[in-house]
């Protein structure tokens, strides 16, 4: 799976994520550091990677106008790769089974958009 860290997610989570085999960007490497988040979203979705985020008005927006997949984690910073890699079987299950999809991810839980509807 491919990943795209937004401007907001610890390098750690990007760590994590190529540990476990996948395929993951900065904003920053992707030569998106400037970039907004509907363009992080265009580049992820063009890209066939999941766009990681914890910023919570960003990952409205995808719920609200589903483009690609994405991954909103709802935790600390310092936290984010520990919550994520807890649930990442089953995220990777979600966002392998549907397109345009946001997957919400806490330490208590994981819940998709296609439930919130």
């Amino acid at each position: 799976m491919r990943f795209l860290l937004d401007h907001d997610v610890d390098a750690a989570v990007g760590r994590m994520l190529r540990q476990r085999g996948h395929q993951c960007w900065t904003a920053g490497s992707a030569g998106l550091a400037r970039a907004r988040d509907d363009e992080l979203t265009v580049w992820a979705a063009e890209h066939q990677a999941a766009v990681v985020s914890t910023d919570g008005e960003f990952s409205q927006r995808r719920m609200q106008n589903a483009i690609g997949w994405h991954v909103w984690l709802r935790c600390s910073d310092w936290e984010a790769s520990a919550v994520l890699a807890d649930h990442l079987d089953e995220v990777l299950t979600l966002l392998e089974a549907r397109g345009d999809l946001t997957v919400r991810v806490s330490k208590e839980s994981l819940s998709d958009s296609s439930k919130w509807v």
